[in-house]
């Protein structure tokens, strides 16, 4: 019984194992040219095969079982001794599909020398696993970034198109690289998307696109962090004064931005703010305004200051105004003012009573007090002292007086009257006193006197 079965067992055997006629005659040394697969792609890996052939000249073929496809394909001469042929293998495009290290046999018969059986080991990678990118740290005020650019592998990648891309820039290259060959890409930074952004990393993009083929791979770029705050400054005006601090953050951090303005007891009295500042230090007779605020890259914070001294300036003004009248009454020996009063008459004209003062701040000699009549009116030559001269002419009234001791005031008064009534506002020419004093002649002018024809103060019959 258990001869019954060995033999059949035998006999299965002999016909699945495959026949293997052991050449010792071929010796076969493998040179790789290019053993990476692109799967993306159609290319093969490429060997060179030194075969030693010790035997008789023969006809050849390569073939493998496992559906790999070799070129050349169909059958090829050795002659004896050495030979060197190019051998290209296309794997299936289901061997394609699968990334990593394919090991498998190759069968090269010959018609009289039998069959050699070897291996050969191939690589397949998709067209993203081809290259890896690596960009340097970046400063904010580089104005180039560096990216390197690696082929991971035994291949050469031609004409390889590459887009570069990130928040801080954006580059399309064309390059060649080597198997393992490594290059720098010097890429500008376009400043207006660089000024905004924040410190830290960021990602970086390169489209990849061979044969017309793409694929994407990423990398991350550090931007490194520093800090800069600039100050601006101005100012205009000089009654209404203005001023305007600026704080622009020039670095790629948040920072807090502070603006000081010192003014004294006074100028802060007249001065108003943008924004109600967050502390008030005083000391002394100065106070410290301090603002706080955080800014991130390119943005500002501004304060503006307006004092308004126009009150204090008019009231300066006015100070001195009266020092300096002051000052030219105090200088003046002779002051003349000059009143107007209404009278009331029984015939209703027109009829005013002017009062002259006359008042010594020093001793004076040789006095002429003299006034003038407007056009339209007469002197009432029954009320008061009686000028000394009257000039019909130039219508001048003038009264002599010898002299006047220091501090001596005297009042000359008269009454001029018209026929024609006057409405609103009555104005008289100013007096005018010409005295002698230390022998040197000198002259004085008073106020001038007007009325309104609605009043009445004084009635004469």
């Amino acid at each position: 019984m258990q001869n019954k079965f060995i033999i059949p067992s035998l006999l299965l055997l002999l016909l699945i194992t495959p026949i293997v006629l052991a050449t010792p005659d071929l010796q076969i040394q493998k040179i790789g040219r290019n053993t990476v697969i692109i799967s993306e792609l159609e290319n093969p890996a490429i060997f060179d095969f030194i075969i030693n052939n010790k035997g008789q000249a023969d006809t050849f073929e390569i073939y493998s079982l496992v559906g790999v496809s070799f070129s050349p394909k169909g059958k090829f001469d050795l002659s004896t001794g050495k030979s060197t042929i190019q051998v290209m293998v296309y794997p299936t495009d289901e061997m394609r599909a699968t990334s990593g290290y394919l090991t498998f046999e190759y069968q090269l018969r010959g018609q009289k020398t039998g069959i050699f059986k070897d291996n050969l080991i191939i690589k397949i990678v998709h067209l993203q696993e081809t290259l890896a990118i690596i960009p340097a740290p970046l400063q904010l005020d580089d104005p180039t970034a560096t990216v390197l650019v690696k082929n991971t592998q035994d291949i050469e990648l031609n004409n390889l198109e590459l887009n570069i891309y990130s928040s801080l820039f954006n580059s399309t290259k064309v390059i060649s690289l080597k198997p393992y060959e490594k290059m720098n890409i010097s890429i500008p930074i376009e400043k207006e998307k660089t000024s905004s952004l924040l410190a830290g990393p960021y990602i970086v993009t390169a489209d990849i696109q061979l044969k017309n083929q793409k694929a994407a791979i990423e990398g991350n770029i550090n931007y490194l962090e520093k800090e800069g705050v600039s100050t601006d400054k101005s100012s205009s005006g000089f009654i209404v004064r203005k001023t305007t601090i600026t704080k622009t953050n020039e670095g790629n951090v948040p920072v807090t931005a502070t603006i000081e303005m010192r003014k004294d007891i006074l100028s802060r009295l007249f001065t108003v703010y943008s924004i109600e500042p967050n502390s008030v230090n005083r000391q002394g007779l100065v106070v410290d305004y301090i603002w706080e605020k955080k800014i991130n890259p390119t943005e500002t914070f501004t304060i503006n200051s307006t004092t308004n001294y126009t009150f204090p300036f008019i009231l300066a003004i006015l100070i001195v105004v009266i020092a300096l009248l002051a000052k030219l009454y105090s200088l003046t020996a002779v002051v003349l003012q000059k009143k107007v009063s209404f009278v009331r008459t029984k015939g209703g004209e027109l009829a005013l009573k002017v009062n002259i003062h006359v008042k010594a701040r020093k001793h004076v000699e040789n006095i002429q007090l003299i006034d003038k009549l407007p056009a339209m009116v007469k002197l009432y030559e029954k009320f008061g002292r009686m000028p000394n001269k009257i000039e019909k002419e130039s219508r001048r009234i003038i009264w002599n007086i010898d002299k006047l001791t220091a501090g001596e005031e005297r009042v000359y008064s008269y009454i001029m009257y018209s026929k024609v009534k006057v409405i609103g506002r009555f104005e008289l020419p100013a007096a005018t006193a010409v005295y002698e004093k230390d022998g040197k002649t000198q002259e004085v002018l008073s106020n001038r006197a007007f009325f309104v024809s609605e009043t009445a103060k004084t009635t004469v019959e």
